[in-house]
């Protein structure tokens, strides 16, 4: 792994001389500012459940985007957040940034690739998401809709949630005509405290097809545990778009990821998450739509959760948010109601 990393670390001189006597065509830059704003309650009606209640502020940070390329072979991508205020507390966005170096956790640094693009095939290297999942993992962090229940989410899955998905690494991806594209990607492992230092890699491989109105994603990681062994985390991601309608399945072989007492991850618990989810869009304007999570393990239902959601856009750059949901185990429900804005500040 090692050796093949330095290997591509070693191409990227390379790379990056080849682009510089292109003709320059294909230069770009789109910097954006996006602050997204919002406001989480839940309770417990009755006494039907555990007496969860309280209020978060979900999804809510300014983020960045930074996407451009330096010729029409070489493409950058930058994202970062540099807030976190879930619970209204700012020892959250000071934790983003004094994880800054480790690999078991989020910090304020979501992606940060090139992309050398040749013909069919593209290299990709830097930090990125691991391709070990479907839809779900497709959209960007600050366009998520989610509620929580204390620590538990609902509209997103606990994977996607828990899982720390932003990892060092390169992949290779390879295109066939518009339709198919196959990658393999080497990154460093969510259940390692540093990447590389660690020593503890993942391994991915994943097939993106759109086919009309059918399209999938499928992927399979073996993610190295700390003992040396491996998870096998398994993801099959499939849609169909009926005019205004869109129909998606996510299916994952894992339910959440285990702790230590540390608070660090250390496996996957087996099993099986199903992700029903319906969306509607008639127009520009507004789109709205449902999903439910369901969790089962060794036979039985573990969790579930299911929600609604709507957008509203009242000017290009400016999305007004809602959501509403309910929790299986706590019996809570949850409302969120939002703003996020799309500022452009460069282009060029």
């Amino acid at each position: 792994m090692k050796k093949l990393l330095l290997f591509f670390a070693a191409l990227l001189p390379c790379f990056l001389a080849y682009s510089q006597e292109a003709d320059g065509t294909g230069r770009y830059v789109d910097v954006q500012i996006i602050p997204r704003f919002e406001f989480n309650p839940y309770f417990t009606p009755g006494q039907s459940g555990d007496g969860s209640s309280g209020y978060s502020f979900g999804n809510s940070s300014i983020y960045t985007l930074v996407e451009g390329a330096f010729s029409e072979h070489v493409s950058y991508t930058i994202s970062n957040h540099w807030l976190k205020t879930t619970f209204g507390g700012w020892d959250e966005t000071a934790d983003l940034y004094r994880t800054t170096l480790y690999s078991n956790t989020t910090n304020w640094v979501d992606i940060a690739t090139v992309d050398f693009n040749f013909g069919n095939w593209t290299f990709t290297l830097g930090k990125d998401c691991m391709a070990t999942g479907g839809f779900e993992y497709d959209a960007w962090d600050v366009d998520v809709d989610y509620m929580l229940v204390g620590d538990k989410t609902i509209l997103a899955s606990y994977l996607w949630n828990n899982l720390p998905s932003y990892q060092w690494g390169g992949k290779v991806a390879y295109s066939i005509q518009d339709h198919t594209t196959l990658a393999l990607q080497m990154t460093t492992s969510p259940f390692g405290e540093r990447p590389f230092v660690s020593g503890l890699y993942s391994y991915s491989a994943q097939w993106n097809g759109n086919y009309g109105p059918l399209s999938n994603i499928w992927s399979a990681s073996a993610i190295q545990r700390q003992d040396g062994g491996f998870e096998w985390l398994v993801s099959l991601s499939q849609r169909v778009e009926l005019g205004d309608f869109t129909l998606g399945l996510d299916w994952y072989n894992m339910v959440d990821v285990d702790y230590d007492d540390d608070d660090c991850p250390t496996d996957l618990l087996k099993g099986n998450t199903i992700r029903p989810v319906l969306s509607y869009s008639p127009s520009e304007k507004f789109d709205l739509g449902a999903a439910v999570n369901i969790y089962t393990r060794m036979g039985a239902l573990y969790d579930l959760n299911a929600g609604a959601f709507f957008h509203y856009y009242p000017l290009e750059n400016i999305q007004l948010h809602a959501t509403v949901g309910w929790d299986k185990n706590t019996a809570a429900l949850a409302a969120m109601a939002g703003l996020k804005v799309n500022l452009h500040i460069f282009q060029r």
